[in-house]
């Protein structure tokens, strides 16, 4: 976009948000973040404030809107966590010009019955999603039951493991077996650019984590070009049945067909691993399409010949971090104060991976993870992290 008289930031704000304010400020613009964590990185970027540095340390979409006070700014781009708590969302008004998709889209977007109906007519693959145990009782070994509000796949569990109470704010959906996988979309309502396909890390032990908790991305998908034409379909419908703007996504499982999971109706975590590829201004590409026929073209997954990958590793104990600038060097993202308390269980931060062929970058990030982890069993004479 032209540039503006107006120097007040660009306020971005999310349980985290440093993937896109890292890419913002790379192409000079003015950001000011408000997140959960307040990491050191993210912190070196802009000003900042964090639930955990100038809040109570206990996250809640509220708590994070509380940060908002008193932050003058030109606009608003939302990220994780809103699309769960729209009263949250619609409070974002009171200090600034929210910038993405519409309250009303951002429901929809979140409602299992909308989503099928989309699916049906269309003609793409949505997993069967019900509110009444009684619909499943007999075969619970294959659904899920998931919060209508969910973030990073953390509370999703099978049906069959779960206690037999159940909250009125989760529902069941049958699972679908395939490659853990997402798009990175940018749309205007009418027009759309599929600007990357990748896979997900989920779950995986290796990087600390467990069930259906979300660790990373891999990028380019090793088979992009199997389901991009049916990725970009749905994207379409989803676009024009949900009039979604600016940058989202949607996650969806691949096993020869694409069944779409969940809708990101608001900049991704993808944007991570894409930024690590491709030299693109995505703030700039996410505000020109919220303006009428302002869809920027954009360079898309097609012609990658590395593959790049990252992973937030969790802790397996309780530990004391060290030297944050150290792993900056080597590096990782997301990354602690010095001194800071690791909880069992909590990120610890981002690394990173790439390699020329898919298998490599997933051994080679696993072996940084397994470096990791050795250093952490290691004593306070490693000079990195002790524990506790």
């Amino acid at each position: 976009m032209g540039a503006s008289k107006d120097k007040r930031p660009y306020l971005l704000i999310g349980s985290n948000i440093r993937f896109l304010a890292e890419n913002a400020a790379a192409h000079g613009h003015s950001v000011y973040t408000i997140d959960h964590y307040g990491d050191w990185d993210t912190r070196r970027l802009s000003p900042n404030k964090s639930i955990l540095r100038d809040g109570d340390g206990v996250f809640s979409m509220p708590a994070l809107c509380r940060l908002t006070e008193g932050v003058e700014n030109k606009g608003i781009v939302f990220g994780p966590g809103f699309e769960n708590d729209l009263d949250s969302l619609s409070s974002l008004h009171r200090i600034g010009t929210p910038l993405g998709c519409s309250i009303e889209s951002v429901r929809k977007s979140g409602d299992p019955n909308t989503i099928t109906s989309i699916a049906n007519d269309w003609g793409f693959c949505y997993p069967e999603s019900v509110f009444d145990k009684s619909e499943i009782i007999d075969d619970p070994g294959n659904w899920l039951i998931k919060p209508v509000s969910s973030l990073g796949g953390e509370a999703i569990s099978f049906a069959d493991t779960h206690p037999t109470d159940f909250d009125k704010q989760m529902f069941y959906q049958r699972y679908h077996a395939g490659i853990p996988s997402s798009a990175l979309i940018v749309s205007c309502g009418l027009e759309v650019t599929v600007l990357a396909i990748m896979t997900q890390l989920v779950g995986e032990k290796d990087f600390g984590a467990y069930g259906f908790r979300f660790v990373g991305n891999v990028y380019p998908h090793p088979f992009s070009d199997e389901c991009a034409t049916k990725v970009r379909s749905i994207a379409e419908a989803l676009t024009l049945e949900l009039e979604l703007v600016g940058l989202w996504g949607f996650d969806f499982v691949f096993n020869g067909d694409v069944t779409l999971i969940e809708i990101n109706p608001r900049p991704p975590a993808g944007i991570g691993v894409y930024c690590q590829a491709v030299y693109i201004d995505l703030l700039d590409l996410h505000l020109s399409s919220l303006v009428k026929g302002g869809l920027k073209q954009a360079s898309n997954f097609c012609g990658q010949k590395t593959y790049w990958a990252n992973a937030r590793i969790f802790a397996r104990q309780n530990l004391v971090f060290r030297n944050p600038l150290n792993w900056y060097n080597k590096g990782a993202k997301d990354i602690p104060y010095e001194g800071e308390m690791i909880e069992t269980g909590s990120p610890i931060l981002t690394l990173a991976a790439s390699g020329n062929t898919y298998k490599k970058t997933i051994c080679e990030l696993r072996n940084k993870a397994s470096s990791l982890y050795e250093v952490l069993g290691e004593s306070q004479s490693a000079g990195l992290v002790e524990s506790v």
